[in-house]
């Protein structure tokens, strides 16, 4: 009888305790480790990215005691220097065009290897790529656990766990996470937000105004912070301070609280653009002029050469946002649980925290794609430097789920072992374009533009670091060969 009791103990517990949750997280963990070794082991092939060059090579400088200074020098930063009558240094030269905490972030890691800065010939990937994948993984999961805890206050543990499965087999967030681009230090500062929001909602059911006061500071600064690991994070903060506006009581503590801590946030770098440029957005502002051509074409001109700049802005928004909604599945990783976000926008949840707060995942949303038609570089590509959209692909999968169980349960088909398979099916599909790149055999270990760092890396013993070279790829140059670059 005795054991008769423990048997059925274990099967209460492996169906409905505390043994399943244990199962289904030492699977999560089990998935983690698996996606590591594949993508950071096998697929990692080294920066194809110029930008990510670009911000690896101020960090670099940044640990070496340089300050905020650039190796890639841009003609429209000579321009602009000129235009302000500020001197051009010879030395090092200040970076007015990217935001600067993903450099200041990245300038730890490296600082830990400085004695392998020099790279040898025999190395086919640089070790400053390797770190700063390394960290921008870090932060990927570190955003999938925020994650795990914003849907599980939004809905359940179930759920919460389904919906990290999802988000950790899409493609696009891993291929992100190996680019060096600050999309995976925006998702966790994201992520954080959204946590702090939904605190903030409870606080404020509970008419509890300082611990609300708190969480509104908390949201703000993360806002700042993502605004300045990228400048397109202050549209996020538009969305979210008109949502504020309307939520939260009183409208105007709360939305004046809100502004004063992101100004303070941002300010810093916006003093530091004025006192180097003349301009506190610095001239990566000057994007939204580029229509017709990437954002790095209008940075090799000499000026902006824009005759009636307000036709330029109407015509850059209308192609910006006719791309970024023709192409948003593929921006949110062809993650078709994401895209169920929307039809989650229709259907009444009974918690009026969850079903109140995707409005303010949609404003944040809709301003992201008007930030990103204004000032996005002009790329075809999800994976870009300035691709807002995965930003929302947890938080997006996480509503995107509720309602597809929600449809589920409503279809009232018996046995678990159909709801079993079902909730096995979802992850899967989510996990297509994984899927397709395990069966598509090896790729080329190089990345094109034919970025080979030994052979780049050389240029260092054929010149002398005063010296500057022009190229057409100066971001590479600077990162690899530590030579100054036009």
């Amino acid at each position: 009888m005795a054991s008769e009791n423990t048997v059925q103990n274990f099967i209460h517990n492996l169906e409905h305790g505390s043994l399943q949750n244990f199962i289904k997280s030492a699977m999560i963990g089990g998935l983690i480790l698996f996606l590591f070794i594949l993508y950071f082991a096998f697929h990692f092939r080294g920066f194809g990215n110029e930008h990510a060059m670009d911000q690896a090579q101020i960090a670099r400088s940044i640990a070496s005691g340089h300050g905020f200074s650039t190796k890639v020098i841009r003609p429209m930063a000579l321009w602009k220097l000129s235009d302000a009558e500020k001197p051009v240094p010879t030395e090092n030269f200040p970076d007015f065009y990217n935001a600067p905490l993903n450099p200041f972030v990245n300038a730890i890691p490296l600082l830990l290897i400085k004695s392998k800065w020099e790279m040898s010939p025999k190395d086919p990937i640089y070790i400053g790529d390797r770190v700063i994948a390394l960290v921008c993984i870090l932060f990927f999961l570190a955003s999938v656990g925020v994650g795990f805890f914003v849907a599980r206050h939004l809905f359940d543990t179930e759920l919460a766990l389904l919906g990290c499965a999802c988000v950790l087999v899409t493609d696009l967030l891993w291929e992100f996470s190996l680019s060096g681009l600050p999309q995976m230090l925006m998702l966790f500062l994201f992520m954080l937000t959204c946590w702090f929001i939904i605190c903030a909602q409870q606080a404020a059911t509970e008419d509890k105004t300082p611990t609300l006061i708190l969480y509104l500071i908390l949201a703000a600064l993360t806002l700042g912070l993502l605004t300045l690991a990228h400048g397109l994070g202050f549209w996020l903060f538009l969305g979210y301070l008109i949502f504020t506006g309307l939520y939260f009581r009183p409208r105007g503590l709360a939305i004046g609280l809100s502004l004063l801590v992101y100004a303070l946030t941002v300010s810093p770098w916006l003093i530091y653009n004025y006192q180097v440029c003349g301009n506190p957005l610095g001239i990566g502002c000057y994007i939204g002029l580029s229509v017709g051509h990437s954002g790095e074409a209008l940075m090799r001109s000499l000026s902006p050469h824009v005759n009636d700049w307000m036709v330029t802005i109407k015509a850059k928004i209308r192609l910006g946002f006719l791309s970024q909604i023709g192409n948003l599945f593929g921006n949110l990783g062809l993650n078709f649980a994401a895209l169920g976000f929307f039809f989650a926008l229709l259907h009444p949840f009974k918690r009026t925290e969850t079903a109140q707060f995707r409005w303010c995942i949609l404003l944040m949303w809709f301003f992201a794609i008007i930030g990103m038609a204004t000032f996005a570089s002009g790329a075809d590509t999800a994976l870009d430097a300035d691709q807002l959209n995965v930003l929302f692909i947890p938080i997006m999968v996480f509503y995107g789920l509720a309602f597809i169980l929600v449809l589920w349960h409503r279809l009232e088909i018996s046995g678990s072992i159909y709801r079993l398979i079902f909730l096995i099916f979802i992850p899967l599909l989510c996990a297509g374009p994984m899927l397709l790149r395990l069966v598509g055999g090896a790729q080329s270990s190089v990345n094109w533009p034919p970025y080979v760092p030994p052979y780049i890396a050389i240029l260092a013993q054929w010149t002398t670091p005063d010296e500057i070279i022009a190229s057409d790829v100066p971001w590479a140059v600077a990162w690899y060969a530590q030579r100054k670059s036009l």
